[in-house]
């Protein structure tokens, strides 16, 4: 692929996001011409609809697309395994367990965004935390080791918000609907909470890409060619922690984003990680952005948890992944 094709192909999601999200801006409940955004006559109350409740929503809805689509392509490359995506290190379920505690305890002072999400961010970072302690126990400190202890503190985690649910039956709704994913109610307030921490976060896997480049001929023969393994490693786990964490906040629990971001741009970009995870940020936005329009829009004016929207586009497309890594064998 010559130069000019390159930047043609990579400047195209990024206008195909533009479009999808002007159309994203029209539809839903109320349909909103999109002649009268363009000639600015609409009404007080139209006018509300989009600038308080959709423009945040969608741009909330990019972003947690972005984490998740980088995050996935990030710990694809860096446990060399197609098939990871951002609830590998048990974020997810450390999310879990802080969302369903916010219903236990009670709080007087007012949050600016929801207690949920408060509570969920703490219990990812919390997770996250909990899985590099017990990692840097063992001596060989491998990407496996890693991988296994973020499945054990992940189920652990699990565990505990289970429990929790099955002993208190309040709000037992909301948190449900919680992890299901839904971007339902999120405005401004969340959006100006964790833009900051998200654009870090984003920043910080893309800084990632050198060192995964690198990190594909393996651990031995990266660390032969002078790479500081437990640098990246730690890196890596900050990285992915914090911007999973934060796509959890603001979405909830919403899978397979990141497994079919990068999967899709690997096979139209290639493996060089500096562009694999920056087309993985963008195309994640798009498919996130385009299952939450469904979303709320295909049973008007109920709404479908975005995470079921994405879990019926993966799960085929995991069965897929799972017969190209076979060659097609049965």
């Amino acid at each position: 692929m010559n130069k000019k094709l390159r930047k043609f192909t990579v400047v195209i999601p990024l206008l195909i996001i533009v479009l999808l999200s002007f159309f994203a801006v029209t539809v839903g409940t109320k349909f909103i011409s999109p002649l009268s955004i363009f000639s600015n006559t609409l009404s007080d109350i139209d006018r509300t609809i989009v600038t308080r409740l959709r423009v945040p929503r969608i741009l909330i809805s990019i972003l947690c697309g972005a984490l998740l689509g980088g995050t996935g392509a990030v710990f694809q490359g860096f446990f060399r395994n197609p098939l990871a995506d951002s609830g590998i290190m048990g974020i997810s379920s450390g999310a879990t367990f802080g969302a369903v505690l916010s219903g236990l305890i009670p709080v007087s002072a007012g949050f600016v965004i929801s207690r949920v999400s408060v509570f969920a961010f703490a219990g990812a970072l919390l997770s996250a935390l909990c899985v590099y302690l017990v990692s840097k126990i063992f001596r060989e400190r491998s990407s496996v080791t890693l991988l296994l202890s973020g499945t054990a503190i992940g189920t652990f985690f699990s565990a505990l918000a289970s429990i929790i649910i099955l002993t208190c039956e309040r709000d037992l709704h909301s948190l449900y609907a919680w992890t299901c994913g839904s971007f339902n109610a999120k405005g401004w307030n969340e959006l100006a909470v964790f833009v900051i921490p998200s654009v870090i976060a984003l920043v910080m896997l893309m800084l990632s890409s050198k060192h995964l480049d690198v990190l594909v001929c393996g651990e031995q023969s990266a660390k032969a060619f002078g790479l500081n393994y437990n640098f990246v490693r730690n890196w890596i786990l900050i990285a992915g922690s914090l911007a999973s964490a934060c796509a959890v906040c603001e979405g909830g629990i919403i899978s397979f984003v990141g497994l079919i971001a990068p999967h899709i741009v690997r096979k139209i970009y290639g493996p060089k990680h500096k562009i694999l995870i920056f087309e993985s940020m963008v195309y994640g936005g798009a498919l996130m952005l385009v299952s939450d329009t469904i979303a709320r829009t295909v049973i008007s004016p109920a709404e479908i948890p975005v995470g079921i929207i994405t879990s019926l586009i993966g799960v085929p497309f995991f069965f897929f992944a799972l017969v190209k890594m076979n060659g097609g064998k049965k």
